[in-house]
């Protein structure tokens, strides 16, 4: 069958495996279990060489397959070398520090809420006490988290008309979509731009580093296997998708 020729341990051990009925009752005359063995070798065949029946199934696999190799590929010449060298992102940082300055800012605490309920019903408390917002939170451990940090302005939920002052609790935020909440505690306000140290920015620093890699990379891809188009086989191309589209050719297409 194919490329594939069942031996006879194959068919002993079929028979062997299968000789009686699943509820016991009886055992399988030998011509019924030649005719299984027949059906089960060629089910096997046909889905251990599926691609080769089905064009579409063998096109996903080819997805999957290059998929994963651009992710392999990705992974060892973009991802890993921009989070794990530290000493090239400290440099690529001191070269673009300037690309990296905080913009109006402000200490602040910042509240996730799971439910609508549990956010109005923590603020309430926060709002009462604010510097002791922490002891609060231990009663709503499970719906509510906290992220204290230095954010800039745009990054503080609260309405849209609520001014940022040092010590406002914003006005909770209400997600629609799944009832979330969010608000936040404001400590202390920077008005003016500042540079960011390494560690403030090193989330972005990653960012650009690796898409600073992925541009070299490609690069040296381009000068490694330079990439040349055929006119005439790119104009047949274009008129044989125009015709399938139905939209005619209305003139000679431009290559790049």
């Amino acid at each position: 069958m194919g490329d594939h020729t069942a031996s006879v341990a194959d068919w002993t051990a079929f028979a062997q495996m299968h000789r009686y009925r699943p509820d016991g009752s009886a055992a399988r005359s030998y011509p019924q279990l030649w005719e299984e063995f027949i059906e089960a070798t060629a089910l096997d065949y046909y889905q251990e060489h599926l691609e080769e029946f089905n064009p579409a199934f063998r096109q996903q696999m080819t997805e999957f397959a290059e998929g994963n190799l651009f992710f392999e590929i990705m992974q060892r010449q973009v991802w890993t070398p921009a989070q794990t060298d530290s000493v090239a992102l400290e440099a690529f940082y001191k070269k673009h520090k300037t690309a990296y300055n905080w913009k109006e800012s402000a200490d602040a605490v910042l509240f996730y809420s799971s439910n609508e309920d549990a956010a109005k019903a923590f603020y309430k408390a926060v709002s009462t006490k604010p510097a002791e917002w922490k002891s609060a939170l231990t009663n709503y451990a499970e719906q509510v988290t906290a992220d204290s940090n230095r954010f800039e302005l745009g990054q503080i939920p609260k309405e849209e008309t609520q001014p940022i002052t040092a010590g406002v609790v914003t006005t909770p935020v209400i997600n629609k979509a799944d009832n979330t909440a969010s608000f936040a505690y404001v400590l202390q306000l920077h008005n003016k731009p500042e540079p960011r140290s390494f560690a403030e920015a090193k989330g972005l620093v990653i960012n650009d580093y690796q898409t600073e890699l992925e541009k070299s990379w490609l690069q040296k891809l381009k000068k490694k296997y330079p990439v040349t188009v055929n006119p005439q086989v790119w104009r047949d191309v274009v008129r044989k998708a125009a015709l399938v589209s139905g939209e005619g050719v209305a003139g000679t297409p431009k290559s790049n």
